[in-house]
């Protein structure tokens, strides 16, 4: 009972002690003597309270702001870009070229150069031509920040450019789109005619054509010696025109045959749509041959008028 009595005391006062002197005065008391950081093994120390400097939120710089006349100017250069010729508001300028950035020019020295390649360009071409290359060449303003930059552009060369880009672009459009054309094993004739032409048609287009022989209801389907018969005789049509780009599925009633047409059957469907005129032309045609019926049909009221008139004139002499 005292010994508990006596740790009680001195727990007491060691938890009202606040002063580090009384921390050590009281611990000889308790047989205990302060410990020294060599006491401590090294791996349980902990130095993330150690790091110099102090700790900012934020370390980003701190954007600059921007005043309403740097706006405004900035706003004023990125409109510049792409101007041309004498729409360019700068005097010095430099040229950009496959090999580099030339000397610093004069604008109007630049512009006397595309000038004479534009001569150069439509000097030999006939009339009709020279209109389209009159303006061939031209100065471009591609960047003004630090320094004026112009670069002479070949139009003709840039458009073919263009145009190669959008043709490549559709026909690789074109051989993704896939089409489905559906026959059955009982089709009459005539309609595996029709769709096997629509077949071709979109085959001459560039598109790849899913043509599926299903079963018809209420009847028996052909065993699968017959299929392989008959999608063999189907796929013989467009030999020459187009290949198979997958395996067949066959199913205990179905099957499908995957076509994928070539650069033949693309060029002949491109030669019969060249041939068809445009509706506009059709129409004006059309209001064309309208007229002249109705000329016609007032010709031979006229003529019939004018005969009976005559009739009756020499009736009335007689």
């Amino acid at each position: 009972m005292n010994t508990f009595s006596a740790f009680r005391s001195v727990a007491v006062e060691l938890l009202h002690l606040n002063s580090r002197h009384n921390i050590k005065q009281a611990l000889p008391r308790l047989a205990i003597r302060p410990l020294s950081s060599l006491d401590i093994p090294y791996r349980h120390i902990h130095t993330s309270h150690a790091r110099r400097g102090t700790w900012v939120k934020n370390s980003q710089p701190a954007k600059k702001v921007e005043t309403p006349e740097q706006k405004k100017a900035r706003m004023k250069k990125e409109k510049e870009i792409g101007l041309k010729n004498g729409e360019i508001p700068y005097q010095w300028v430099q040229v950009a070229s496959p090999g580099g950035l030339g000397d610093p020019r004069t604008l109007d020295d630049v512009l006397r150069e595309v000038h004479s390649l534009n001569a150069l360009a439509h000097a030999n071409e006939n009339d009709v031509e020279r209109k389209k290359t009159l303006k061939r060449f031209y100065a471009q303003l591609i960047a003004n920040d630090p320094t004026p930059i112009v670069k002479i552009i070949n139009s003709y060369e840039l458009y073919k450019k263009q145009k190669q880009a959008q043709e490549k672009t559709k026909a690789h459009a074109a051989n993704n789109v896939r089409k489905e054309v559906q026959l059955t094993w009982a089709s009459s004739e005539a309609d595996v005619e029709t769709k096997l032409q629509r077949v071709k048609e979109e085959l001459g287009r560039g598109f790849k054509v899913d043509l599926a022989i299903m079963p018809k209801k209420n009847l028996r389907p052909p065993r699968r010696d017959e299929m392989v018969e008959r999608a063999d005789e189907l796929a013989e049509h467009f030999a020459g025109i187009a290949k198979e780009w997958k395996v067949r599925d066959y199913t205990r009633t179905t099957v499908v045959i995957y076509f994928q047409g070539s650069s033949n059957s693309t060029a002949a469907v491109a030669a019969t749509d060249a041939d068809k005129k445009p509706k506009k032309v059709l129409l004006k045609e059309q209001r064309r041959q309208a007229q002249e019926e109705k000329l016609k049909k007032k010709q031979e009221l006229e003529a019939r008028s004018s005969n009976n008139f005559e009739g009756q004139d020499q009736s009335s002499l007689s």
